[in-house]
């Protein structure tokens, strides 16, 4: 029998074939693979990109806002809630469609001295390329406030200030009997003191400020005892441009003026006042109702307005009436308690008719700006609404005393401004017997503040067209503002300067 032969290599070139082609395959398959992995991880490497490009629009967003804003230190500017003078939790991010994404942003604002920052937090949000949940990249930036909303606008706050301008008469006139003014002064028109011992003094002995008199137009002192000053307690500082009495000339003793020093001229422009601004977004206000967390007995939306247009038409709502109420939103609130006569406030509000304080011992804790559609009214004998001490965020027992801020009244911690849109009449009535308020209070330089009750006191900056005063008004010694409550009117030429974004994380 023939044995085989091994080298024979028939069959051979089938095996070596299949080796080949399973190689090829693998190879192949592993190519395939290879690219396709590839492909998903640019597609994934450029939405994470786009993610990362989303989230740097959420910052240029965020600081594009603070850039349009009438007073950059706002803190619910960029979404959350305000803490004072603070941005706080919880926030509502801003949403931001673009393109393939959308960027979400908030920021929290603090109070640093005489300046501020903001916290942004943005992120992106793309397709997931694969499926799934959305890609997303989080960035956050800090960017500095210097001057502005807070220092700079807040001078024309520590005033005294008369916004009409010089016409035929007295744009301020101390008429009364025993009027006395002890707060800085400005008067764009004419003054003139004609009331019997009407003085303009200074006392800084419990905290006052330094009293500076600054007059656009013309002095008058006609009244028995009527004095700028005296020769043993002169005023800091002052400045009258028209002169003194007729033919005007340069204020000297004989005209009853007596200041230590002359002052450079300087003019003020009066607060920018968008009503139809905070009507769409004070918070609670028109447009924005009291929360689902507000606490029974919840404020009626129609007390805001009532008809969905803003025109000035709602009822008058008394603030310190007879019924309690609250009323909370995601960036701000208001609420009265009859029975302690606690008001508190933060926030911007705005109500689209008249507002009364009728309570004969109110009190208000908090910072914020009510915005008011009609006129504001101190109703009857002896309503008072003041401050409440100690001073938040401790609870009031209370009203502040008036004239010492050594134990009295901090505005940087409880201050109520009211910004009243009447218009060439009487915007501000506080004309009772024994009318009492410490806050701020602003009206058109048409319009006119009624102080001209019997022993009314007044303690907070006054701007306003022209005043009315009466036996025994007193325009109490004014604590430094240092602080303006959010939504404040700031005048249009003491812009904030917005520092560059710093890209903290991301």
């Amino acid at each position: 029998m023939k044995r085989p032969d091994l080298r024979e290599e028939a069959g051979i070139a089938l095996v070596m074939a299949l080796g080949i082609t399973v190689v090829l395959i693998i190879f192949v398959a592993s190519m395939i693979s290879y690219t396709s992995e590839n492909s998903r991880n640019a597609n994934d490497s450029r939405s994470r990109l786009g993610a990362q490009s989303f989230a740097e629009s959420g910052i240029a967003a965020a600081v594009s806002i603070l850039n349009q804003a009438a007073n950059v230190s706002t803190p619910t500017l960029l979404g959350c809630t305000a803490s004072g003078l603070n941005s706080a939790l919880p926030c509502t991010d801003i949403a931001v469609t673009g393109v393939g994404g959308t960027s979400y942003v908030h920021g929290l604002y603090t109070q640093v001295g005489s300046g501020g920052s903001w916290a942004i937090t943005a992120y992106g949000s793309v397709a997931n390329p694969t499926g799934g949940a959305n890609l997303t990249k989080s960035m956050t930036a800090t960017v500095s406030i210097t001057g502005g909303g807070q220092t700079n606008n807040i001078s024309i706050w520590n005033y005294v200030y008369s916004t009409a301008p010089q016409g035929a008469g007295c744009e301020v006139d101390l008429n009364g009997t025993n009027v006395v003014v002890d707060v800085p002064l400005y008067v764009t028109g004419d003054l003139c003191l004609s009331g019997t011992n009407a003085k303009i003094v200074e006392n800084t002995a419990n905290g006052g400020q330094p009293v500076d008199i600054r007059v656009g137009g013309t002095l008058t002192v006609s009244g028995t005892n009527a004095t700028v000053g005296t020769a043993a307690q002169k005023l800091t500082s002052g400045l009258v441009t028209g002169g003194c009495g007729s033919p005007p000339h340069t204020c000297t003793a004989a005209d009853r003026w007596y200041v230590n020093s002359t002052d450079a001229p300087l003019t003020a422009t009066p607060p920018t006042v968008d009503f139809t601004s905070w009507y769409t977004n004070a918070s609670p206000g028109p447009n924005n109702d009291c929360g689902a967390s507000t606490p029974a007995p919840v404020l009626n939306s129609a007390t805001f307005d009532n008809d969905t247009t803003m025109n000035g038409t709602s009822p008058s709502f008394d603030i310190t009436g007879n019924a309690s109420y609250n009323c909370v939103t995601n960036t701000g609130s208001i609420n009265w308690n009859k029975t302690t006569k606690i008001l508190t406030v933060s926030g911007t509000i705005f109500f689209d008719g008249n507002i009364i304080s009728s309570s004969t011992g109110a009190m208000y804790h908090g910072l914020g700006t009510i915005y008011v559609n009609g006129t504001l009214t101190l109703s009857g004998t002896n309503a008072s609404l003041r401050a409440g001490c100690p001073a938040s965020p401790a609870a009031p027992t209370a009203q502040c005393p008036f004239g010492d801020t050594g134990s009295g009244w901090d505005p940087s911690k409880d201050m109520l401004i009211f910004a009243v849109k009447k218009m060439g009449a009487t915007a501000i009535d506080f004309s009772g017997t024994n009318n009492e308020f410490q806050g701020g209070v602003l009206c058109d330089p048409t319009s006119t503040i009624d102080l001209s009750g019997t022993n009314t006191k007044i303690e907070g900056p006054i701007i306003c067209g022209k005043f009315k005063f009466a036996t025994n008004t007193k325009l109490m010694p004014l604590p430094t503002v240092t602080n303006l409550p959010p939504g404040a009117p700031v005048p249009p030429n003491a812009p904030a300067t917005i520092g560059i974004p710093v890209i903290t994380a991301g």
